[in-house]
This record gives structure tokens, sequence and C-alpha cells, in this order.
């Protein structure tokens, strides 16, 4: 579970990519932003040397059951 806002400019990545569906990605799956071509992997980690400096970022949430997520709430505040 990921923002999808790419942490660069604001784009939002494409994705996600299968293993070599992408050229950017070459063998690994992920996102591609088509703004400026940063690429992250499934996690949400950006690949080195790319134009966003930071990964994207995993919000606020908590499990209701194994089957039920509710985002927006962290039961660490």
């Amino acid at each position: 579970m990921l923002i999808g806002i790419c942490t660069h400019l604001g784009c939002s990545p494409s994705g996600p990519f299968a293993s070599d569906e992408n050229s950017q990605l070459g063998a690994d799956p992920g996102f591609v932003c088509p703004c400026h071509g940063s690429t992250f992997d499934l996690a949400g980690r950006v690949f080195k040397n790319k134009p966003a400096s930071d990964n994207l970022p995993v919000p606020p949430h908590r499990y209701l059951s194994e089957n039920a997520i509710r985002i927006g709430e962290d039961t660490k505040a």
C-alpha cells in the first residue's frame, strides 16, 4: 500500500509493471513516473540515480482483521 504521488514533482507513477514489461525498469517489476522517469520497485523504493530523492510514502493505516485495512488511521499516534 503506497501513496501514488511521485516524490519528485507530484506526478502519478504508472504501473505496476511486470518484469521486462517496461524498458525504464529493465528486469525489475515496479512503477514509472511519466514526468521525469523516476522508477520505484513494488515496495515503493526509488531506484538509484533518479530524479525522485525519496521513496513513495506509506499512508497511516491499521489492520481491522486479516482481510480488512483502515487507511488514514494510525494506531501508533
